[in-house]
């Protein structure tokens, strides 16, 4: 029988009386997938499903709930608002559900000793994998199994044990936690090398509502630091002119201002690097906002010498390395 999400011994109803079925999770891998890929037909091949098969499943869901999941256009299916809601969830149980089976797994007696390590999106994107390759030759490590999430997320899975660690910008400040200041990065306002500022070495914070517009990464964990420094330097964040368009990484941050002489953003130091390196980007003045990343975990779990493995190889010199940006 289908796992389901939501059963109780009472079959809930609807304001209407009408009998409500639990969500499958075979309905949820299904929808998952056709939202990821924007197509029931890729759904289909990725799932060894007929895509008439997909398309069942989406509308019996769409039908259950009394929402529209996706919105036709043309040929294209794009998810609608109601569909990003459970986008967002289906993907974080679909994760704790294949964790929970891989933790389950890792109790057999031959099984290796394995580590669930838990990262915001910016620890992952730009810092783990360096960091991991140089501790490969560490023959003592467990093996390693990575989650990426926001910090709320990162702080949630370490709380209930999905993860064994965690790695982020954000200080969850629970007591139940200890916590190890492992590696720092920073955010520095760059713009292309044409910007009108960009020869005015005394640029500072009190010239930054002049510099408009300013760019940053919009609802990530690295926001809420942007906004704070720029309260705490007086600065009218309604002043900086944001654009529309809704930038969701630092990386895309930088390439959004690659040859745009009128704007400038806020980018990760450890982004920024390779194009100031290149002459692609320049830095104006030295408005600079610390951004320290913390490993941590529940008290009971003795994660020292993990984060000084992890602090060790985070501040190895290394070639920096352009970021990759999804078209």
């Amino acid at each position: 029988m289908p796992g389901m999400l939501g059963a109780s011994a009472q079959t809930p109803a609807n304001s209407q009386g009408q009998i409500e079925r639990p969500m499958t999770l075979e309905q949820l891998r299904i929808f998952v997938e056709a939202a990821r890929f924007g197509s029931f037909t890729v759904a289909a091949q990725q799932l060894g499903l007929t895509q008439s098969a997909v398309s069942i499943s989406i509308r019996k869901l769409e039908e259950e709930h009394g929402v529209s999941l996706f919105d036709r256009v043309g040929r294209r299916v794009v998810v609608s608002e109601a569909g990003q809601v459970l986008l967002g969830e289906g993907e974080r149980i679909l994760k704790d559900i294949g964790l929970t089976a891989l933790r389950v797994q890792s109790y057999k007696e031959d099984a290796r000793p394995r580590t669930v390590i838990a990262c915001s999106h910016n620890a992952y994107d730009q810092w783990i994998p360096v960091i991991l390759s140089r501790m490969g030759r560490q023959a003592e490590l467990p093996d390693i199994d990575l989650l990426r999430g926001s910090a709320t997320d990162v702080t949630a899975w370490v709380m209930r044990g999905t993860a064994d660690v965690g790695l982020s910008e954000v200080v969850p400040g629970h007591t139940t936690f200890h916590y190890f200041d492992v590696f720092r990065d920073s955010l520095i306002l760059c713009a292309s090398p044409d910007h009108p500022q960009a020869t005015n070495a005394a640029f500072d914070w009190a010239d930054l509502p002049h510099c408009a517009p300013v760019i940053w990464e919009r609802g990530t964990d690295l926001e809420p630091v942007i906004l704070q420094a720029c309260d705490e330097q007086d600065i009218d964040r309604s002043a900086l002119g944001q654009e529309r368009l809704r930038l969701v990484s630092t990386a895309a941050v930088a390439c959004r201002l690659l040859g745009e002489p009128t704007l400038a953003g806020f980018v990760t130091e450890s982004v920024a690097r390779p194009y100031l390196a290149a002459g692609e980007l320049t830095r104006l003045g030295r408005i600079e906002i610390p951004v320290p990343y913390w490993a941590f975990a529940l008290r009971h779990r003795d994660i020292e010498g993990l984060a000084s493995l992890i602090s060790d190889a985070a501040t190895t010199p290394a070639k920096p390395a352009r970021v990759a940006v999804p078209a």
